[in-house]
Formats: C-alpha cells, sequence, structure tokens
C-alpha cells in the first residue's frame, strides 16, 4: 500500500511514543491511522511497550540493559528511582525476559516468545478442529463461508469462526442479517443475471466453452463483464469445459516416405480465400471399430470446408473430401491442396484427380506434423470438445455428432486467429469488403 505520510511525520511519532503518549493521541496528534502507527512502531521494537509512572515508554533493548543493570547487584529500589518505574514493573520485565527454554539449534527463548508461540499454537490447533467440521474452505464463496458461520456458531465462537473461514466479523454480521431479511444487494442481483446468461451460453456450445469464450460472446451481446467475473460465476455454478481425455492409436506405420515439394512453408496465414487448402484424417472408435474422419479447411478463414467419414482411410475418402468441397467452393482457381505423406494423399489416383482440376500438391516435410498444424490443432480442439466425450455406438450417432460439431466450428465457435470471430463472420466481412472495393 501507498505510504502518504513523510519520514518527518513517522520520526515525529516514534518520538512521541519513546515518551510515553499513548498511540491514540499520537494519532489524533499526527494525523496518522493506528493501522499504520502500530506498523511504524513495530518496525523499531516499540509495538509492546510498558508505560512507566513517569509516562517514559521502553524499548525492549532497554528493558534488557536495565535488568543486566539490576542484575549487577543493584537494588530494587536504586533501579525505581533512577528510572521512574514501579517495583511492579521490573518484576514484570524480569520474568517476560527470563530464559525459559533453549532450542537444539542454540537459541534461548524467553517466557514472552514462549507464551507468544503458545498462543499461536492454540489457535492454529482451534483453526484446524474448525475446518475439520466444515463443509467449505477458506476460499470458498462468502456465502457458503457465512452459512457455514451459522452452522458451527453453536460449537465455536464466532470470532473464531470468522478467523478460521477468512471472513470479517462486520461481513459475516452484514450477510447473515440480509440473509435473514431476504435481501440481496444490487452487486448479487446481478451475479444472478449472469449466471443464466452464462448457463445459456456454456449449454448452446455444447459444454465447449471455457471463461474467456464465454465472456467474449456476452460482450457480442452488450454485456460487459471481465473473463475473471465469468470463471468464478462458472466455478460457482459447477460449470467445467470440455477437456482432453487420453486416447490411445497405435497406427505407426515404418514405411519407407520420399521427400515431396512443400508448397507452403508454414506460411499459415493467407489473404484471400482458396489459395491455401489443408487437410488431414483421425479416428474415431464406434464400438469395437474405428471409423476414419478426413476433413478439409481453407487456411484464410479456418473454415471447414468438407467432411467425410469411412470405415477405411484410403484414396477414395480424401479424393470424395476433395470433391465436396471443390463443388462447394464454385470450383476455384490457383488453389494448391496442403497435406501429410499419408498415402491417402501420395497415391497416384488422387494426384492424378489433382492435376485433372489443375490444383497444385503441397506436401509435409518426414515426420515434421508442425508443417500442417492448423489441420493439426483443429483435430486437437474437436477431440478435446467432442470425440473424447463419447462412446459411439453406430455410424449413425458418429455421422450426427460430426455433422453438428463442423456446423458449431463454422459458425458459433470464435477463433482467436480471426479476432475472435466465427470461420462464417470471417469470410462474410471479407467478402463484404471486396464487394465494395469492387464497386
Amino acid at each position: 500500500m501507498h505510504n502518504k505520510h513523510s519520514q518527518e511525520t513517522k520520526d515525529r511519532a516514534i518520538k512521541l511514543r519513546q515518551k510515553g503518549n499513548s498511540v491514540r493521541a499520537i494519532s489524533k496528534e499526527c494525523g496518522v491511522s493506528l493501522t499504520i502507527l502500530k506498523g511504524w512502531f513495530a518496525e523499531v521494537g516499540l509495538a509492546n511497550l510498558k508505560i512507566a509512572r513517569g509516562g517514559r515508554c521502553y524499548s525492549p533493548r532497554e528493558q534488557k540493559e536495565i535488568l543486566a543493570e539490576y542484575a549487577s547487584c543493584r537494588s530494587p529500589r536504586a533501579i525505581v528511582e533512577k528510572y521512574g518505574i514501579s517495583k511492579g514493573t521490573l518484576f514484570y520485565w524480569k520474568q517476560l525476559h527470563k530464559t525459559a527454554a533453549k532450542a537444539r539449534t542454540g537459541r534461548i527463548y524467553t517466557a514472552g516468545e514462549i507464551a507468544s508461540l503458545k498462543k499461536r499454537l492454540l489457535r492454529a490447533e482451534r483453526i484446524q478442529r474448525i475446518l475439520e467440521q466444515c463443509l467449505c474452505t477458506p476460499k470458498s464463496s462468502l456465502a457458503e463461508r457465512v452459512q457455514e458461520v451459522e452452522r458451527l456458531k453453536s460449537l465455536f465462537t464466532i470470532h473464531s469462526l470468522c478467523d478460521a473461514l477468512h471472513i470479517s466479523r462486520a461481513s459475516y454480521y452484514r450477510i447473515s442479517l440480509q440473509l435473514a431479511c431476504n435481501y440481496r444487494t444490487q452487486y448479487e442481483r446481478t451475479d444472478e443475471e449472469l449466471k443464466s446468461r452464462i448457463q445459456y451460453e456454456f449449454e448452446d456450445s455444447g459444454e465447449r466453452f471455457g471463461a474467456p469464450m464465454i465472456q467474449f460472446k456476452l460482450k457480442e451481446k452488450g454485456v460487459a463483464v471481465s473473463e475473471e467475473h465469468v470463471r468464478r460465476l462458472m466455478k460457482e455454478m459447477g460449470l467445467v469445459s470440455k477437456q482432453n481425455r487420453p486416447r490411445c492409436m497405435g497406427n505407426s506405420t515404418h514405411r519407407k516416405y520420399n521427400y515431396r515439394k512443400n508448397r507452403l512453408q508454414r506460411n499459415f496465414t493467407q489473404e484471400k480465400p482458396n489459395i491455401f487448402w489443408v487437410s488431414d484424417v483421425t479416428y474415431a472408435r464406434v464400438d469395437r471399430d474405428f471409423y476414419a474422419i478426413c476433413v478439409i479447411l481453407d487456411l484464410f478463414s479456418r473454415k471447414v470446408l468438407s467432411w467425410q467419414i469411412s470405415r477405411e482411410n484410403n484414396t477414395d475418402l480424401a479424393r470424395d473430401t476433395f470433391r465436396k468441397a471443390y463443388e462447394s467452393r464454385n470450383y476455384p482457381d490457383g488453389l494448391t491442396f496442403h497435406s501429410d505423406q499419408g498415402v491417402q494423399y501420395t497415391s497416384y489416383e488422387f494426384r492424378a484427380m489433382l492435376r485433372e482440376h489443375h490444383v497444385r500438391q503441397s506436401l509435409s516435410n518426414p515426420g515434421m506434423p508442425h508443417d500442417n498444424a492448423v489441420a493439426e490443432a483443429f483435430f486437437s480442439t474437436f477431440k478435446r470438445e467432442e470425440l473424447s466425450h463419447n462412446c459411439y455406438q453406430s455410424y449413425e450417432e458418429l455421422e450426427k455428432t460430426v455433422r453438428e460439431y463442423m456446423g458449431f466450428y463454422n459458425q458459433k465457435r470464435p477463433h482467436r486467429k480471426l479476432d475472435l470471430q466465427t470461420p462464417d463472420q470471417f469470410e462474410r466481412s471479407w467478402f463484404e469488403k471486396d464487394v465494395t472495393a469492387g464497386n
């Protein structure tokens, strides 16, 4: 916290304390809060001073010097008269600074230090007993912690419960009163409204969106809320987006690869549609079988142009997927098709088809999946958000799921590389600008 008080004010407060002034009197005279004053006094060892009859305060170091003088055969009366303290104060200091224990490390503990450690230990044991019976943690929502204080206040003091659950007593009394009167603040009413919106966006995405995407969707609809706020509310609601689950696919081969031309060279940002398409194949389990899923994406918008499912990962699958995309894009000119060196893409039939349509072919280097990173990233997202969460019993069930996800991906899922637009929105914006520029 920024300290607005000058060093001169600090020095003045310390001198007043050494003269025996009370902390409250110094606070009024210097215009400094009690919290700041206590911090200053703790820095110089004036936090727990014993004020003598004459109004003089003695630091722990000074107390030890007086006790040393007393130990050197000075009478209590002489010490009392010299320093203006009572005999009771002198004997209190003696008890406080008396060596009470010696640790194995050689450190000597005084009675005062041992009393302080005992106090801390009792507090820790008390907090442990409370947390063992609590149904929440100090990191739970404030409402949940207040409910636990209400539940356990017959077993522990409210002060101890608030201390264990990190609640200020003012907050506890305020919220408990609100709960008794069924009163909700504007902040709480806003949270309730946000929760319903978050629930809708979460379910509309098929439980795929986390806090960043939901926050963006709400912003699109004119709802101003931070990502951290959305994350906190999702945690309170128990909403967890779909994550990757381990999958084991053993399809490694030892075939010999040929070095073919890589025309893409990892240039994944294109200026307009139908310049570079990328493709890849993955597998989905259906009952006891595996089906191959082939997709083709346009690098410009990351849009899924076509997809096909087949029991066999062969040339027919890649060829049918390409023809479907080629027809949907109205047979574009100047196209380059990029993929890895799978046999379905390097077969004579597939390459002959590309030559027939005047489409150039580009192939990743052997053992370099990053050369086809966009297609790999798409399948990573597809598996994380859909495939790894389902057990398919039939081909029809798999096809329905894939169809639904491809529509969701193109029409509803914002893409960071597209300034958080969907592929359809990004292409629509580009075509509108192109038409305007043409006119």
